[in-house]
Order: structure tokens, then sequence, then C-alpha cells
């Protein structure tokens, strides 16, 4: 008998055939759990790897069950690759945006490879959430109407709570289609005993004048009188805009305000959300804001550094760790030590300052026409391309970050008795061992 490759197979014959494999790959992972005795209880934790393995430690962790909220904006299918944008300034002073791919969606153009893929991750997922968690799978018009099949499967038709509609105003459009201005939420949940606290909303009254029936409360604003009712499964929310605040450079951002609204209505406080693919951090900031403890995972660099970024700025407390480690780079980073007072338990208050970058600079991913302005910023101004350092002040030899700054601060403080290690990340991401010069 003759195998069918993927361009040969019907869309059933793909979607089948992906979650086979998908459950086949879940079984081989599932089966090689080592429980871990010793392991932290999950909170506040941002890790750079594949989420795959990431959800494989948690479940060793002992947190099968942990989760009251899993959502996930896993690539759609576009069959096309996203960029994340920098800036830089050259010697003049003018500052110019850098795109870098931040990830590629082609899935080698198979929707059984994309199948397959989601089927295990979702798995794992269905094991960490809680009985009365509920699950939020974030798609589009590409990839929603395969996933709700296999989540269907996976999770049980009876689980499926809602399709909600993120509707937004940004986006192109086209002669040959309606323009397309909406993403798809799916919800499932694990069992019917889940947790959800639907918002209010306003409704406006007919001609928005008082309806004045016994027992219904009504208000007014400046658009005339409404009442309060149950939210529907249609969100209007801005997306985050080229001058937003919040806007990180990250190509698949998603708004803050989108994420309060989905950590407040599954959740409560102190609850412990997760987001596997959390790109720059949309969600754990969200949950941090909420005081949710989170979990977040992506497994792209410069994801990674702009989520750090965003949570050290929102004043968040996280470990960060990675899977893997730290690909090895032609580049290198000095730390200067400016001092190291003695204290009364043996230990030193270190002050030091990021003294030199000579960053390894991937041409391949940035865009042609932005290679002249990093080669020209590069000569400008080097230090530039620093972005945050991190400092483990108790090095055991396996690096967890405790201390993060920006990487232009005059002077980083912390206290160690000597075993410390630091990381100074680049703008796209990249990882430097420090060498440490003492003044």
């Amino acid at each position: 008998m003759t195998l069918k490759s993927s361009t040969d197979m019907t869309t059933t014959e793909q979607i089948l055939e992906g979650m086979k494999k998908g459950r086949a790959m879940y079984d081989e992972v599932h089966g090689s759990l080592a429980p871990s005795e010793t392991a932290p209880e999950a909170g506040n934790e941002l890790c750079l790897g594949d989420n795959l393995s990431y959800m494989k430690e948690l479940l060793e962790r002992g947190l099968e069950g942990a989760f009251r909220l899993i959502y996930i904006d896993p690539p759609f299918f576009t069959r096309s690759s996203f960029n994340a944008s920098v800036n830089v300034k050259d010697a003049a002073g003018a500052s110019h945006k850098v795109h870098q791919l931040a990830y590629d969606d082609k899935f080698d153009r198979s929707l059984e490879y994309y199948i397959e893929n989601m089927t295990v991750r979702l798995l794992m997922m269905r094991d960490l959430l809680a009985d009365d968690g509920l699950m939020w799978i974030h798609l589009d018009w590409h990839s929603a109407h395969y996933i709700k099949l296999v989540l269907d499967e996976l999770m049980g038709e009876k689980n499926f709570v809602n399709e909600i509609i993120w509707q937004y105003k940004s986006g192109g459009s086209g002669k040959r289609h309606f323009a397309r201005k909406h993403d798809t939420i799916l919800v499932y949940s694990k069992t019917p005993k889940y947790y959800i606290d639907v918002p209010k909303e306003k409704s406006y009254n007919r001609d928005r004048k008082p309806y004045r029936f016994r027992g219904v409360a009504e208000y007014k604003d400046e658009g005339g009188w409404y009442t309060l009712v149950n939210m529907k499964d249609v969100w209007s929310i801005d997306m985050v805009g080229r001058t937003s605040a919040e806007r990180t450079g990250y190509a698949t951002q998603k708004p803050l305000e989108l994420m309060k609204r989905i950590v407040e209505a599954s959740t409560e406080e102190g609850d412990l959300v997760g987001d596997f693919f959390c790109g720059s951090g949309s969600l754990p900031e969200a949950a941090h804001i909420l005081g949710r403890r989170w979990a977040g995972c992506d497994s792209e660099m410069i994801a990674a550094a702009m989520a750090r970024r965003r949570l050290k700025k929102a004043g968040a407390d996280f470990r960060f760790t990675r899977l893997e480690p730290a690909r090895p780079l032609i580049g290198r980073a000095d730390m200067s030590i400016l001092s190291a007072d003695p204290l009364e338990d043996g230990r030193k208050l270190y002050k030091c300052r990021l003294a030199d970058l000579m960053p390894d600079i991937d041409t391949g991913s940035i865009q042609m026409k932005d290679r002249a302005h990093v080669e020209d910023a590069l000569e400008a101004d080097r230090l530039q391309f620093a972005d945050h350092v991190m400092i483990d002040p108790d090095y055991d030899g396996a690096f967890e970050s405790r201390y993060i700054f920006d990487a232009g601060a005059d002077e980083m403080s912390f206290i160690s008795d000597g075993s410390f290690a630091v990381i100074v990340v680049d703008i796209f991401g990249k990882e430097y061992e420090a060498e440490i010069i003492q003044r």
C-alpha cells in the first residue's frame, strides 16, 4: 500500500492523521514523566523554551489540574512569517525602526503537521487545567474551524462553553471579500462545573429613552438611557495602536483590555493562570495587575526579552528560566564592578555597570531595508543594542534571574557572596554571559 503525502490527502484526512500523530506524541511524552519531589510550585514565572517541554516539567512538578485558566494565542496556520520591531539611533541621533523575524507560522505548509503540533499541546493543557477551569484558544479565520473539531474531540462537545468574537477596526480590506475584522476565541471547560463570572455591559434602550419598567434599574450617560445586562459574545476592543503606551513592537501583541476581561471572567484573586504561547507577555501582565499567579512560556528569544521588559516595568516579581542552554554567540558583554562593600553577614553589596557590548547581529533575520540602519547604529553606539541585564546573585550552575535592570542604568546594585552570574540581553533577545571587570 502506498502512503499518501500531506499534499495528496483531503482536509479531513489531514485533520484525522494529525490528531492521530498528536495523540501518539502525547502518549510518548506522558509516558516519560518523571515526578519531582523538590520542584517549586508554579507562580509568576517566565520560561524561554519549547512549551511542550515546559508543560511536561509543570506536570512533573505536581501541577496537574492546578491552572484555573489557560489562555493561548498560538500560530494561526497563516503560512506567513511575523516580525518584531525595535528602535536604533544613528550617529546624528535619528531613530530608525528595525524589523526582525519573530516567529514563523508556515508549518511546512502542511495542515496535518499543524494539527499534530496543536493536538499534543492541547492534551497537555487539558492535564494542567483545573476541573473548574476554562481554556481559551485564540485563533482567526485561518484555523478556528479546524481547531474547533480537534477541541470537540479532545475536550468533549458538551464542554464547549463559548465562541467569543473579538471585533476590531484595524487591518486591511479587499475587493474580493468583506474586510476581515475579527478574531475567534474558543472557550472550553474540563467538566460541567467550571467557574465563570460574566461581566455586565450597557444595553441602550430603544430611542435612548427611559422604559420606566417596575423593578428594572436604568441609567443615563451621554449616549442616553440604558440598562445593565450580561455581556454578549461579541467584544469590540481596539487593537494595540502604533502610538499606544503598551505597544512592545511584537507583531501579534494582544491588548491588555482583552486579556484583563478574560482573566477577570475566569479566575479569582490568587488563582493560577497559564499562557504557553505568551509572546510579548500580555496575559502575564494582566494577571500580575489583577493579583493572579501566572506562568508564561515562549520559544523565541525576542518574545521572552520583550515579556521580561514589560513585566519588570509593570513591577512584577518573577522567576525567569530557560529550558535549553544559551545558544553560543560570537559577541560578548563586559560588566564593570564599581564597588563591593562588605556587609555584616559576610556578603557584599555590589554595584556595577554595563561597560561594553559586542552584539552578535544575525542580519539574515533582519529585513533587507533595515540592515544599513543596524550598521550605522553599531558604529554610533554599541551599548544601545543592550536591552536589560539579569543577575543571579547565588549562581550554582543553573542560572535563575533574581534581578533585572535596565541596561542603561548608571548603577546596578545587588547582594551576593561573590558567586554571582550576569547575563546581558540585547534588543533582539540574545543573551550574553558577561565578563566581569574589577574596577
